[in-house]
Formats: structure tokens, C-alpha cells, sequence
């Protein structure tokens, strides 16, 4: 005799759920592209640290970017890079590069005031860029400087100190390489703000 679930009225239905629900898996619409939206920060002392969540819901802008995410669509890492027609052409003030938008609360902690980033990074195993540019970027989209340093071919931790801006929402990022053959960028794991007295 054979089982119950062999009879075609209950095989068939289960068969075509277990099927559709493989077809949904594998899609991973968890990690799907996200509308940018301001995210918080965790705090570390007086640091405002980004970080794992924290780069959830960035804005691509004018670069190539990528939010690196588990299997459940939690993002882990942030991978931004230029293209190749931005080759050894540093950010002009207006350019937004790569945004990392920031909640009200952050802002208010650091607007107004000179403001200590730290960015930690992984370099790209093939496509590393050469160097990376940081900006605040203001609500009323107007210029604003960029800072940019060497970011050498290794995990690593670089220290930009940006002039005060007033009504900061978001933190640019650019990277910058002097090669044009394909898109050269950073795996960005951390990100750490402090405003300066």
C-alpha cells in the first residue's frame, strides 16, 4: 500500500509549494536593492560608529556601489568604486560621490563643528583604488571640500579631519584611482565619526 502523501491530490499541490518556495529562495529578495534612507549610528564612547547595519541603506550617487549582505540580507560591508571615466579626476566640492546618509541625531551631534572620520577597509583582491576621498555633504547641496588620502594595497584604518559644515546630512565617499581599464574601489567595514570641540 502506499503512503498518503503519494496520493496525487496532496502530492502534486505540496510538490508545486515546495517548488515555488525553492524558486523564492533562490532569488534572495532579501537582498535585493533598498531605497538610500537615513540611518543611525551606534555609539562607542564618543565616537559615532557605523558599521554592519549602519550600511544598510546608503545612496550610490555618481559611483559604483555595492552593499555586501548575508544570506538572511543583513549587510555586512560596503564596497564602493569609481568608474573608469573618473580615472586620477579628484572630486570637484559639488560632486556627492557614494553617500552614507545620516539620521537628524547624528546630524545635530556633528554639524557645525570640525569632524574627526575614521575609515576602516579591506582592499579589493584585483581593483584596488589607489586612494580614498571623504566629504560631509549639507542638506542645501551645496559645495563642499573633500579630503583625500593614499590608501595603501592592505587592511587598514585612514584618519581624515573635515572642516565644520552646517546641516550635514550624509558622508561622501569617493575612491580614486589613476587607472581607467575597469572600475577600481574599497570594501568599506567601519565607519567612525567624531566631532572635535
Amino acid at each position: 500500500m502506499r503512503h498518503w502523501l503519494l496520493h496525487p491530490i496532496i502530492f502534486y499541490p505540496l510538490a508545486i509549494i515546495v517548488a515555488g518556495l525553492a524558486i523564492v529562495a533562490s532569488l534572495r529578495p532579501q537582498s535585493w536593492p533598498r531605497e538610500p534612507a537615513p540611518v543611525s549610528a551606534e555609539r562607542d564612547g564618543g565616537w559615532l560608529v557605523y558599521q554592519g547595519d549602519g550600511f544598510n541603506t546608503p545612496d550610490q550617487g555618481s559611483e559604483e556601489m555595492t552593499v555586501v549582505r548575508d544570506y538572511f540580507g543583513r549587510p555586512l560591508r560596503l564596497r564602493v568604486a569609481q568608474k573608469p571615466e573618473q580615472a586620477g579626476v579628484p572630486p570637484a566640492p559639488g560632486e556627492t560621490g557614494a553617500q552614507l546618509l545620516i539620521s537628524p541625531e547624528v546630524s545635530a551631534a556633528i554639524s557645525d563643528r570640525p569632524v574627526v572620520v575614521e575609515v576602516s577597509y579591506n582592499p579589493l583582491p584585483v581593483n584596488s583604488a589607489s586612494q580614498l576621498a571623504i566629504s560631509l555633504r549639507s542638506s542645501d547641496n551645496g559645495p563642499s571640500p573633500w579630503v583625500t588620502q593614499i590608501a595603501p594595497p592592505e587592511a587598514a584604518t585612514l584618519r581624515f579631519t573635515l572642516p565644520a559644515r552646517s546641516s550635514i546630512n550624509a558622508i561622501g565617499i569617493r575612491p580614486i584611482s589613476n587607472l581607467s581599464d575597469m572600475t577600481y574601489g574599497l570594501e568599506i567595514t567601519r565607519i567612525r565619526i567624531m566631532p572635535r570641540t
